[in-house]
């Protein structure tokens, strides 16, 4: 638990003497979700891919520090929404707060995603923000999702596979993802690739079933 309040301090960096400052508070916060998150890509991938276990604690300790500072992180923008959101805040701080609903539990995301939504339509933040969090919420409720955000990692005879959550309508999915301003899917599915060193696989054929069959086996 020591480590665990060390790394959220250091990841957060003062966020409480950025109260006066909206701004400054969620850049912050932002900081603090990036920074988390950096490290849990780093250990996954050492742990997943180059087989490093000795790392396997590092990565469960990690994984506990962020549920930590997403937790604390919802809490913020909870206080910061509860008269309605904010007026004239940099495209930074915009951004920060659906990061952070993004990252936040299902109710939550659901909670907000009508705020989220406006906020694409007031161009506050991207078309695509919303779609991401569509998705994601989609995908958390079980259902297909829109437009081609979400992917599932889980190993398979002791190797790595990466699979796009399954989608809604596959054959009009390059048009819907351009509609909110994403690349075509094939281009995705390479950058998946690159980061995570794993090859994304889009399956028409499988089902929501079949995915979850795989990722408990």
């Amino acid at each position: 638990m020591k480590l665990i309040l060390i790394v959220i301090a250091l990841c957060l960096g003062g966020c409480n003497g950025g109260a006066n400052s909206i701004d400054k508070r969620l850049a912050e916060v932002r900081e603090a979700d990036q920074c988390i998150r950096n490290q849990m890509m780093e250990l996954t991938k050492a742990v997943t891919i180059e087989g490093r276990t000795e790392l396997i604690d590092s990565l469960l300790h990690t994984s506990e520090q962020m549920e930590l500072i997403d937790a604390r992180n919802i809490s913020i923008v909870d206080s910061l929404l509860h008269q309605g959101l904010p007026k004239g805040l940099t495209a930074n701080s915009y951004e920060t707060i659906w990061l952070v609903i993004d990252h936040a539990p299902l109710g939550k995301q659901e909670t907000y995603l009508p705020l989220i939504e406006q906020m694409s339509a007031r161009n506050l933040i991207g078309k695509d923000d919303y779609a991401t969090l569509f998705d994601r919420i989609a995908m958390g409720q079980n259902r297909p999702q829109r437009y081609g955000t979400q992917s599932v990692q889980f190993g398979v005879n002791e190797a790595q596979q990466l699979h796009l959550w399954p989608v809604e309508n596959p054959e009009i999915l390059d048009s819907l993802r351009a509609s909110v301003g994403m690349s075509p899917i094939a281009e995705y599915l390479n950058v998946l690739t690159n980061v995570t060193g794993i090859k994304a696989q889009f399956d028409t054929t499988l089902s929501i079933e079949e995915i979850n069959h795989l990722r408990n086996m």
